[in-house]
């Protein structure tokens, strides 16, 4: 270290990288299959790219709530073309996302985002999450919030959230948990 001539003050090295000092093997985007989750599967690109990681594209799907079951029958599956609908949904983004980055793999899961994402990040002993930032009404921030905390609260790695275009600024916020 030199000290500064322009005064006392000690001027440490230059940073040598901005990069972390780990490999990133592991990058989990979970997606909705809106056109709100193409900015983080760019950034996760561009991350994936830059580390040679594996890309895993998530999909946590939700049945529709029905109030009374008990009415059909065992053998009647109500929302068998709509689960279809959203795996070929998920197929297709995944194959675009696999055109731009081959090392990506998909996994179409049955559960609720808020408990399972940090699950399956575990699982697959992911090193970063990229999560997006959806734009739209008021009421969808605020449901986006509570997912936001929840993930933020409960991930095992780090977190980076991407803001979708036209949401304020074009910037990301990195949080390490």
């Amino acid at each position: 270290m030199k000290k500064s001539a322009l005064s006392d003050l000690t001027v440490g090295p230059a940073l040598e990288s901005s990069f972390p000092a780990e490999k990133l093997r592991q990058i989990i985007v979970p997606v909705d299959l809106t056109n709100d989750c193409t900015a983080s599967i760019d950034y996760a690109i561009r991350f994936a790219n830059a580390f040679g990681s594996t890309l895993n594209l998530l999909h946590l799907y939700q049945e529709p709530y029905v109030v009374n079951q008990s009415s059909r029958s065992p053998n009647c599956d109500l929302f068998n073309e709509q689960r279809q609908k959203v795996f070929a949904d998920f197929y297709n983004l995944l194959r675009e996302t696999r055109n731009k980055y081959p090392d990506s793999i998909g996994y179409f899961e049955y559960g609720d985002p808020d408990r399972e994402i940090d699950v399956i990040a575990r699982q697959l002993c992911a090193d970063l999450l990229i999560v997006s930032l959806h734009h739209g009404k008021r009421l969808e921030h605020l449901l986006f919030a509570r997912h936001a905390d929840r993930i933020l609260a409960n991930a095992p790695c780090p977190v980076l959230i991407v803001r979708e275009p036209g949401l304020g600024r074009s910037t990301s916020l990195a949080t390490n948990i």
